[in-house]
């Protein structure tokens, strides 16, 4: 999303978000500011990287995958310095209401006229970006930036800015800093600036430093309701929901009356505190105008779902209201999240062929938003189809020995694995281990990614290139995961550090070649009831996740995950204590001391209390959330048998596993 900034367009927002009240709308018009020096002076017509001053502009959704323009008409904008003006305000002007092939033509002419007009090259380069091509946006906007300064004339903030926000959307995180460094150094205290930089922190998971910059913004402007919203959404993202509160709260102090964003926001953090009545407030309050709010109605069905899972009469309620609502209105995500929410509903009613027609409309959506965005969930099928072929008996007496553990001097203890298919469990055993006050659970960070790509850009490639590890290589790698583990806070000098991301698992072989001494937690649930929970669960669509939009899918993924995990046991001396979810929902003691026995640790009482320590930690950030600040309950466990005639087709997928872990049909 686009919004003016010093005069010129400046794209907002991590990722694109929408919601915040400067960034919800297009302007309708906006002088560019950007001096343009002598006119005439641009020298020999040029084209730009994608065929600006001959050719077309690719932009999606057009045949062939590029926009084509009508004939351009005959009056081109003379190089003269109020003819230019006022064909780039034109061009703005239709910027700002959507006319996107139009301000492209309108520029395209100025640059006939002068190839180094610096708002025209920043506009296609807004354009560009906006439309998903960010590589060719920022190739524009760079030129914007060379022609000012060809032009000898200031290079303002807001084009710094917004190649900053190019750079961060190719995730060229470090360029994008130098971006938004620049801009600050023009304009210290320039709002826009510490909100892009403030974003860019955030998503390198520098909460600290991203706090920092969203809280100088507020100062800067504190009326300004984007600034409180971000910083209370990076308190999120780090778990610290109070934190985000304090700052939804000062927000309030300021903004009166308070916006309906805002109180949807503080509905959504209640809801994260399993705070119901208050979350159920909050959104009610964000929903009374009656305008079309996703995030307060996604909060309030939560919520209400939540708080009134036993009473039939209110979940009738909450799922007619859902069933009443436009849900069309809203952007896919929004309505992935509430098929989602009327699946469970249907799903507490007992209603199981209503539920997974809304669990399908839920899948679909993501499916669609993995082939827009280009995520092809059958490159991660192959990633583990690779690993299992990789695998054999022959490669791993072929490696080449190395001394030591990778376990750094001073550590207690050599980093804990806790591994599982999704939706085995693996949350709840988080909050146990974590409430050990000599265990710190590591919560669904990717640690295991630099590793990965650093061995990938090995000439033998991932997994061939471990064969050839040295100690060095080891140390590097070892030293590589515990830069990215630390950067969320955790202290493997005090504590046993348990590393929760359940298919980590299929890295199993990276795991022990890195560290042989780690320990793995191996979550196990029945099949059945593993695929279908993933079924019905909304993730975040990713290569991994994309694959549970079908059942068939799912139970296809489980057995080309379990099989390479079986592989590992079968020819890696791996250290694995297992935990069944049937079990540790019916006997939590019995199930977990031999699992705290394994990792040399004594009991705790306070692990037997896993819904207590996942409310005081108050930083869940799992999808599983909120399961786990109830009290253990096992409606879940044989769920799955209500649903037999779905899980039909792929039982005899699944059976081999259900078989070998001694589960029944």
């Amino acid at each position: 999303m686009l919004w003016p900034c010093g005069g010129l367009w400046q794209i907002g927002g991590a990722n694109g978000e929408k919601g915040n009240e400067d960034m919800a709308k297009r302007p309708s018009k906006s002088l560019p500011g950007l001096p343009v020096g002598r006119p005439g002076q641009g020298g020999a017509s040029r084209s730009g990287p994608t065929g600006l001053g001959g050719g077309t502009v690719p932009l999606p959704g057009a045949a062939g995958g590029a926009m084509g323009f009508a004939p351009r008409p005959a009056q081109t904008p003379q190089a003269d310095p109020q003819q230019l003006l006022a064909a780039i305000q034109q061009a703005a002007a239709l910027y700002g209401q959507g006319r996107m092939r139009e301000a492209v033509e309108v520029a395209q002419r100025i640059l006939q006229a002068d190839p180094d007009y610096p708002d025209a090259l920043h506009l296609l380069g807004l354009i560009l970006y906006e439309t998903g091509k960010a590589a060719e946006g920022e190739k524009f906007i760079r030129q914007a930036v060379d022609a000012a300064r060809k032009k000898r004339t200031t290079v303002p903030a807001s084009l710094w800015i917004n190649l900053g926000n190019a750079r961060r959307a190719q995730k060229k995180y470090s360029l994008a800093e130098k971006a938004y460094d620049e801009a600050l150094k023009i304009d210290p205290r320039n709002q826009d600036a510490r909100l892009e930089r403030g974003t860019l922190n955030q998503l390198c998971f520098d909460h600290d430093a991203a706090l920092a910059d969203f809280m100088k913004a507020i100062e800067i402007d504190p009326g300004r309701l984007s600034a409180y919203l971000r910083a209370a959404q990076s308190s999120v993202d780090a778990g610290r929901f109070r934190k985000a509160l304090e700052f939804c709260h000062a927000a309030l102090e300021r903004i009166d009356p308070a916006p309906a964003e805002l109180s949807a926001f503080i509905g959504m953090v209640h809801e994260r505190l399993s705070e119901l009545d208050l979350a159920i407030e909050w959104t009610e309050r964000a929903l009374a105008n009656g305008k079309p709010n996703a995030t307060a109605l996604k909060s309030w069905a939560k919520a209400s779902r939540r708080k009134f899972r036993k009473d039939g009469e209110k979940l009738l309620d909450i799922r007619t209201r859902l069933e009443a609502a436009d849900l069309d209105k809203f952007e896919p995500e929004n309505r992935r999240a509430l098929y989602a929410e009327l699946g469970l509903t249907c799903d507490e009613l007992g209603d199981a062929d209503a539920a997974v027609g809304w669990f399908e409309k839920q899948n679909r959506e993501s499916a669609q938003f993995g082939k827009t965005v280009g995520i092809d969930p059958e490159d991660y099928v192959r990633q583990v189809d690779e690993l299992h072929e990789s695998f054999v008996p022959d490669f791993v007496a072929g490696w080449q020995s190395i001394t030591g553990s990778g376990v750094r001097t001073g550590h207690r203890a050599a980093p804990v694995f806790l591994v599982g298919f999704p939706r085995s469990g693996t949350t709840l055993l988080d909050q146990i281990f974590d409430a050990h006050p000599e265990v710190q659970a590591l919560e669904e960070r990717p640690t295991l990614v630099a590793l990965v790509e650093n061995l990938r850009s090995k000439k033998a490639g991932y997994p061939g290139s471990l064969a050839d590890l040295r100690e060095q290589d080891r140390d590097r790698l070892s030293k590589l995961y515990y830069e990215e583990a630390e950067k969320h806070g955790v202290d493997f000098t005090r504590h046993v550090v348990v590393d929760k991301m359940p298919l980590d698992m299929v890295h199993a072989g990276l795991i022990h070649r890195v560290f042989p001494d780690a320990k793995f937690i191996f979550a196990l649930r029945h099949p059945a009831s593993c695929v279908l929970s993933c079924f019905m669960q909304d993730f975040v669509p990713n290569a991994s996740m994309l694959n549970f939009v079908t059942l068939e899918k799912a139970a296809r993924l489980y057995d080309k995950v379990m099989g390479l995990w079986a592989r590992y046991r079968e020819i890696l001396p791996l250290q694995v204590q297992e935990v069944r979810y049937e079990n540790l929902i019916t006997d939590l003691r019995g199930e977990v001391k031999p699992a705290l026995d394994f990792l040399g640790l004594g009991w705790h009482e306070a692990v037997s209390d896993p819904a207590a320590h996942a409310r005081q930690r108050g930083s869940i950030r799992t999808p599983s959330y909120a399961q786990v600040t109830e009290p253990i309950y096992n409606r879940a466990a044989e769920r799955w048998r209500r649903y037999e005639k779905y899980m039909e087709p792929v039982m005899p997928i699944l059976q081999p596993h259900i078989e070998r872990f001694g589960y029944s049909l």
